[in-house]
């Protein structure tokens, strides 16, 4: 039984270190599943764009032809991730979640996708601790905005939002001390 889950260990650990790399441009897509030209079949690998100095700028991960995640790479001497995206297994190109980084490699900023890859929040990092958080239905906010300072802990701003307008008590606490509030019905300040 041993012997058995070391062998299941290796086999798993060597699909994962013989991932094939190829070229962006020797693979094409088709009805939203990724071929390899030269065989014409489903693709399993990752596939880069690198530029003439070697830089990798940009690589996909797929698995049977469908994209798993995505990498951008900031521009410079060492591989230093800018976005990675992570795509949903059961509907092919359909987003998930993006993951954006700074230069010291931290997450900044955070977007989450429905099953249907339509935007429903975006949420904003400072030191690692959420300083924005928006809810949203496609390009518009839908449902609670809200801004933090102090490492997360104190609420400076909040707002709920119906199809892209105000709609509710938007309470922002200013700099100084002071707070505000004001009422909006269907974007319209009342």
């Amino acid at each position: 039984m041993k012997n058995l889950l070391i062998l299941l260990m290796l086999f798993s650990f060597n699909e994962l270190i013989s991932q094939e790399i190829i070229g962006m441009k020797e693979v094409y897509e088709e009805n939203n599943l990724v071929y390899k030209i030269s065989d014409d079949g489903l693709f399993t690998g990752i596939a880069q764009v690198k530029r003439k100095n070697g830089h990798l700028v940009y690589e996909e991960e797929f698995k049977n032809g469908v994209i798993l995640f995505s990498y951008l790479y900031f521009n410079g001497k060492e591989k230093r991730l800018s976005t990675k995206t992570i795509y949903n297994q059961k509907k092919p190109n359909v987003l998930l979640k993006e993951f954006m980084y700074d230069l010291q490699k931290e997450i900044f900023e955070i977007h989450t996708y429905n099953d249907d890859g339509i935007k429903i929040l975006r949420e904003q990092f400072t030191n690692g601790k959420v300083s924005y958080s928006c809810q949203y239905l496609g390009k518009k906010k839908h449902g609670i905005e809200l801004g933090y300072k102090d490492g997360g802990e104190k609420m400076t701003f909040r707002c709920e939002y119906i199809n892209g307008k105000k709609n509710g008590t938007e309470y922002c606490l200013k700099a100084d001390g002071t707070e505000r509030k004001m009422e909006y019905r269907n974007g319209k300040k009342i």
